[in-house]
């Protein structure tokens, strides 16, 4: 039965059409632009044929000045994106083995920048990346410096990686993130590091309006009580925000803001239609969250 599925196994990674490498294989070959690389076939078997297996085609192997024969092993000579591709041997029996050989194309990682943003300092929320390239199909991302495993993409593109940072001491070690990226002929790496206080953005506050006084009027005042979003650390006091809230004037449009540093609550004056607010990091000026929905003053 073990051997039934180790050949469904290997004979399904053969059909898989080249053009649908959104998957990162179990074996796959590395090399850079013209040099030579050796693919092994793992079989007991002493006649074998090796197929190539590209974006548009699925070819048989022969001697040649580029690829050359010998028992078990095939080597390519001086590797161009032509050659890349799902390299697979058969015997009389059928599929033996399989190895992606695709081209190393990690010097040129630093066009394909990584983006991470952390909500809190806390370990308790995963820290949130994206990245993307239209010359690569599939992507993985690990955090290096905790030894974490590999995590895949959800399902709206973005990378959630867990990490140990301790949000109450100071932090002295850069995290290091790793990047892999793979496409039907190519592979890349790039690294990433930072120290999570940089990327700190937290999520959007609350508000709720406390009360309004001279309702309609130019001099209405309003009370508003902003608090900090849910996946903040506590203390606030030892974790301070910074506001800014977004008011727009009712007889013209105008949009205002204001900014405040102390306490939850704010008193605003004017005739206002609606508002908003968003957070920042008091001590380390992190980025701004994004706004909160607005909110109507009736």
């Amino acid at each position: 039965m073990a051997w039934l599925m180790t050949f469904i196994h290997l004979f399904c990674l053969s059909i898989v059409r080249m053009s649908a490498l959104n998957f990162f294989p179990e074996k796959f070959e590395l090399a850079e632009k013209h040099t030579s690389v050796t693919l092994t076939c793992r079989t007991d078997k002493d006649k074998i044929t090796w197929r190539r297996e590209d974006a548009n085609s699925i070819v048989n192997i022969l001697q040649s000045d580029f690829e050359i024969l010998s028992g078990r092993d095939l080597t390519v000579i001086d590797l161009q994106e032509d050659l890349t591709g799902n390299y697979t041997c058969w015997s009389d029996t059928g599929l033996e083995d399989y190895t992606y050989l695709l081209l190393d194309k990690s010097k040129e990682a630093t066009a394909f920048k990584i983006n991470c943003t952390a909500e809190t300092f806390s370990c308790t929320q995963n820290i949130k990346c994206a990245w993307t390239s239209d010359e690569f199909t599939a992507f993985r991302l690990r955090n290096t410096r905790d030894n974490g495993d590999w995590v895949t993409q959800s399902v709206d593109g973005v990378f959630f990686l867990p990490h140990s940072t301790n949000s109450y001491s100071e932090e002295s070690e850069r995290l290091l993130i790793t990047g892999e990226a793979v496409s039907t002929c190519c592979y890349m790496k790039t690294d990433y590091s930072f120290y999570l206080r940089d990327i700190v953005k937290p999520a959007d506050p609350s508000i709720s309006i406390c009360t309004i006084k001279n309702e309609g009027r130019d001099e209405q005042i309003i009370e508003l009580e902003v608090k900090p979003p849910s996946t903040w650390p506590q203390p606030h006091s030892f974790f301070p925000l910074k506001h800014e809230i977004e008011y727009e004037i009712r007889h013209n449009g105008e949009l205002k803001t204001k900014e405040w540093e102390e306490g939850s609550k704010v008193k605003v004056q004017g005739s206002i239609t609606k508002l908003r607010v968003h957070c920042r990091d008091l001590l380390l000026l992190s980025q701004w969250s994004e706004w909160s929905k607005w909110k109507n003053v009736n």
